[in-house]
């Protein structure tokens, strides 16, 4: 998985969160057109909420490694997580530091292959991770 995509959905999650949860109900109420898919949606809300938890867990261990840094080093993994352009674009001096932040990030990160089943999970629902709008509370 890419540090990028990462980076977004923990800056995001609140938003994916919110967009899982509309396709739970909407799964959930689903079922009550017709009384012969009951059980497909049921078994459509119970692969969603297991996806949820792990995303959650995945979240959770993204925050644990997010601890250790500054409001300005997350500030700079953030401007980086929306950014549309490469390193290149940056110039020398930013794409550097953007670049150091980044790596440090990913050493901090070094158990995320516990997670290899959450990052498929977040593959899948990437879409609805959504854009950085402003900075939030960073620190």
């Amino acid at each position: 998985m890419k540090s990028k995509r990462l980076m977004k959905f923990y800056f995001c999650a609140d938003r994916l969160n919110e967009a899982m949860d509309r396709l739970i109900l909407a799964a959930a109420c689903g079922s009550a057109n017709s009384i012969y898919n009951c059980e497909e949606s049921a078994d459509r809300v119970v692969a969603l909420i297991e996806a949820k938890y792990a995303l959650s867990g995945l979240w959770s261990y993204l925050d644990g490694v997010m601890k250790g840094f500054c409001g300005e080093d997350k500030a700079v993994l953030y401007g980086y997580a929306f950014s549309r352009g490469g390193w290149a674009r940056l110039g020398r001096e930013r794409g550097n530091a953007i670049r150091k932040v980044v790596v440090r990030f990913m050493r901090r990160a070094k158990y995320l292959e516990r997670y290899e089943e959450a990052v498929r999970v977040l593959d899948r629902f990437y879409a609805l991770v959504g854009r950085g709008e402003g900075l939030k509370d960073l620190k």
